[in-house]
């Protein structure tokens, strides 16, 4: 009775370090072949259809410190032609995709491009950036989110505009005070069309939302972690008299966003802007300091690499009124 309770335990013993080396090897063999999905070559134009902003070309890095702010530097790949821009001028080629994951121009190699001045860096940047895309780069997946291009003559990092977004969210303090709408813009990809002229000042606060046109409509707001203003309660915007009275669009545009749990992008030392939709198609709301618009500093000569400081947060005057 003994020898058979002891033989029991000996061979559960060993069943359960059987199993146990089993999961092991199948967790290590899940991770090896998540690595090598991340970093498989892509043979399809269609795993890089769509709009994708730039992360990196060679050592430079879009952001708004350097002057090239969100949806400034981008691929779009319609089927088998691409358009891009690193901040400066805009050009673009057919292409294809081979199996061994290499992305061929397939045209005649010259390049169609926007005649932009944009100072001696940005215009050598560009025609390296523009020559790329005929030195039949490697594509890869890089991590999730992100495509590699790599040949002999650099490196060309993309990724999903909504994952930039999470990698580049504001910090509150960065955005609240008082802002002076500037434009109202729709886009889809790189292309975009939208109206200006739009008045009044727009205070976005701890708790709330409060644009001066309508001064009997606060929007209760909370701050997300996905850096959104999330309105707490509904609002109807037709309850603001600037909104009903008027055959303008502007109002109705800026109250729409102002309650759509619009997104927080920062796009200059004293520039963001509201988002509604998605990093490739959506609309958005442009902001300028009040601080910035009626005391500008005077222009200076700022080199590519200085990153300009914060701006500092203007607080709202008592009762939010406006001018």
């Amino acid at each position: 009775m003994t020898l058979t309770f002891r033989t029991t335990l000996l061979a559960c013993a060993c069943c359960a370090t059987v199993a146990g080396c089993d999961i092991s090897d199948n967790r290590e063999s899940a991770a090896e072949t998540s690595i090598e999905e991340q970093r498989r070559l892509l043979t399809s134009l269609r795993e890089l259809e769509g709009f994708w902003l730039i992360e990196r070309f060679e050592d430079f890095e879009p952001s708004w410190r350097n002057g090239t702010p969100w949806r400034s530097a981008y691929l779009q790949n319609d089927g088998d032609r691409i358009t891009y821009s690193v901040g400066c001028n805009q050009s673009g080629n057919s292409v294809s995709l081979g199996l061994n994951g290499i992305l061929h121009d397939t045209g005649d190699g010259s390049r169609l491009q926007t005649l932009q001045g944009c100072g001696p860096v940005r215009e050598a940047r560009d025609k390296r950036f523009f020559a790329f895309f005929g030195s039949n780069p490697e594509v890869r997946r890089f991590g999730p989110g992100r495509v590699s291009l790599r040949s002999d003559a650099g490196e060309l990092v993309l990724i999903e505009p909504n994952l930039w977004r999470q990698a580049n969210k504001p910090d509150f303090r960065e955005i609240e005070g008082r802002w002076m709408p500037q434009m109202s813009t729709t886009y889809n990809g790189w292309g975009s069309s939208g109206t200006g002229d739009i008045q009044g000042v727009v205070t976005i606060g701890r708790e709330r939302l409060l644009w001066s046109q309508c001064p009997n409509l606060p929007i209760p707001i909370r701050w997300t972690t996905d850096a959104r203003l999330a309105a707490r309660e509904s609002i109807n915007i037709s309850d603001c008299p600037a909104v009903a009275r008027t055959m303008r669009n502007e109002p109705s545009a800026v109250m729409t966003m102002l309650t759509a749990n619009p997104a927080v992008i920062r796009t200059g030392p004293d520039r963001t802007v509201l988002v509604d939709g998605s990093g490739e198609k959506g609309r958005r709301l442009e902001f300028q300091s009040e601080e910035s618009v009626l005391n500008p500093l005077p222009p200076t000569q700022v080199s590519e690499g200085d990153i300009p400081p914060a701006p500092p947060r203007v607080p709202p005057p008592p009762n939010d009124r406006s001018h």
